[in-house]
């Protein structure tokens, strides 16, 4: 597996991030065993990257993971927005993975400059936890473009994970072209990029050759996160990056499998997934949440916030 240096941060990775997403309780929910295993499998494919979030509730599958796979660099991000916020996430992330040390620690979901700017409370306590060898490199995540172009303005910010794709699909302030002038010009300022959702989530599944081959073609990126389900997808997507003949082959075989949110019968209406959804996707309509399927990227993140347990990524 190609390993690239992640920007400025002296991290190097493997060009093939392991997005732990797909496996967590938002969306297929497998348990740590399951998890470890497709993550030990990955690693013996050659993978040496992952990410998680305080959000997806894997740290116990990377805990066990790590006793086979011990050298994955792992990238995780929190919602922090102070010093308190910041240091009670890292510590969670530490004992979750059972490590004293955290690869890259990046602030979720960013949005904007103001964004950062309320946040840099965060930033900082992080930035010092880095001088303290407790992190390797702090960044952020988003699906802004203003975010990305904000970002070489916090010396601070060594990594961007940014939502960029073929068809632009998540990005919520503009196009895909917004997004890679946004990502072309923090990387001249030395910042490492690391694509999040080649696939829109699973809407550009019908077409993964196109939206893969525009992942793995790209100069603007050092790695591409993607999820993982299963071992036949872990080798197709390794073989894949690997340039292994036959990879596409393999991939389109497994490229059928359509993906929506499904609502169940007992929605009461309340309205909290709606307000989670950075998307604009969930309405509540006669008492009940309804989703457009054409907006959602499928990140479960109003499974989290639903009191019912009634929404859930499928």
């Amino acid at each position: 597996m190609q390993m690239n240096a992640l920007g400025r941060s002296g991290l190097k990775v493997s060009r093939l991030c392991f997005g732990t997403l797909t496996m967590s309780p938002l969306q297929r929910n497998l348990s740590p065993e399951e998890g470890a295993r497709l993550l030990v499998h990955a690693y013996e494919r050659g993978v040496r990257f992952l990410d998680t979030a305080d959000l997806y509730g894997t740290y116990p599958h990377i805990r066990l993971a790590l006793r086979e796979a011990p050298d994955y660099v792992i990238s995780t991000k929190a919602y922090c927005y102070d010093r308190e916020t910041a240091q009670a996430a890292l510590e969670r992330a530490c004992r979750g993975v059972g490590r004293d040390y955290i690869d890259l620690f990046m602030l979720h979901e960013q949005e904007s400059l103001y964004t950062l700017r309320g946040h840099e409370e965060a930033l900082v306590y992080l930035e010092e936890q880095k001088r303290l060898g407790h992190i390797g490199a702090v960044g952020v995540s988003t699906h802004f473009a203003g975010c990305v172009a904000a970002a070489p303005r916090f010396p601070m910010i060594d990594v961007i994970h940014p939502l960029i794709n073929a068809a632009g699909i998540g990005i919520q302030d503009g196009t895909r072209q917004d997004m890679e002038a946004a990502i072309s010009a923090a990387r001249e300022r030395g910042i490492g990029i690391f694509a999040m959702k080649p696939l829109g989530g699973g809407h550009l599944i019908a077409n993964s050759r196109e939206a893969l081959e525009y992942a793995l073609d790209n100069p603007l990126l050092d790695a591409v996160a993607m999820g993982m389900q299963s071992i036949e997808e872990i080798d197709a997507d390794t073989d894949l990056f690997n340039g292994v003949p036959g990879a596409w082959e393999r991939l389109e075989a497994l490229s059928h499998r359509e993906r929506h949110i499904m609502v169940h019968d007992w929605c009461e209406g309340c309205g909290r997934c709606r307000d989670r959804c950075r998307q604009k996707a969930i309405e509540i309509v006669d008492g009940r949440a309804r989703v457009d399927q054409s907006k959602c990227v499928f990140c479960g993140y109003c499974a989290r916030v639903c009191p019912q347990f009634c929404i859930k990524v499928v």
